[in-house]
């Protein structure tokens, strides 16, 4: 049997450039920052995941230097300029 599948555009994807139109040198660094995707607190302070990558204090992630890691936010160097990444849903869940 032999299946053929073709691939078509997701009709909810913006459209390819739709940032870049009035993008100033500050916004081009903006638009390339990694993405918060998780903060956990563990035994040794807290760890970050950075799309898809566990980070810690100190670390290095891509160009970036990991100054801090707090509750709901990462702080990170860039060439001396502080940037911050904040969590945007803070939703606490409880394993067990």
């Amino acid at each position: 049997m032999f299946w053929c599948v073709i691939a078509q555009a997701d009709p909810t994807k913006p459209a390819a450039g739709w940032q870049a139109a009035g993008l100033s040198s500050a916004g081009a660094a903006t638009a390339t920052l990694p993405k918060l995707q998780l903060i956990k607190h563990t035994a040794d302070g807290h760890v970050a995941v950075l799309d898809g990558v566990l980070v810690r204090k100190g670390q290095r992630f891509q160009q970036y230097l990991v100054l801090d890691i707090q509750q709901t936010k990462v702080i990170m160097d860039l060439n001396g300029e502080q940037l911050v990444l904040p969590l945007l849903n803070t939703a606490i869940k409880q394993y067990e």
